[in-house]
């Protein structure tokens, strides 16, 4: 589906931008998801309150750099917005998402089925002076 996507976007755009753009749009819905997982954990998970979400979280970051990535071949200074902005989009949602799997998985304990064993130095034993 990947490849379709971004057979798609390469229609309007260069395969660079268009292989940026999917990927940002990949980490945006891994956020989202993470995000509602998160909030079906704590309780918190209100239907009302995903719209909004949607329209001041999502809309702002994938229309505008949706934007950019169609204009982005017109212009250089353009695409070299669009990758700019592209970075800072994908630290900032790489850190949300490293927080939100932290947030899932906390109190989680799993254990391993490899066990590593530390291994123990002995002294070698001192021979007694024959006298």
């Amino acid at each position: 589906m990947n490849a379709t996507l971004i057979t798609l976007l390469s229609t309007f755009m260069t395969v660079q931008v268009a292989i940026t753009l999917s990927t940002v749009l990949g980490l945006v819905l891994a956020d989202f998801i993470l995000g509602v997982l998160d909030s079906f954990r704590s309780g918190t998970f209100k239907l009302s309150k995903l719209a909004q979400f949607m329209e001041t979280g999502l809309v702002p970051y994938v229309g505008g750099l949706l934007v950019l990535a169609i204009f982005s071949s017109a212009n250089a200074t353009l695409s070299v917005l669009f990758f700019s902005i592209a970075a800072t989009v994908t630290a900032k949602f790489l850190a949300d998402i490293t927080t939100k799997v932290g947030q899932l998985f906390s109190g989680v304990s799993i254990q391993s089925p490899i066990t590593v064993v530390t291994p123990v130095t002995v002294a070698p034993a001192k021979e007694e002076a024959q006298g």
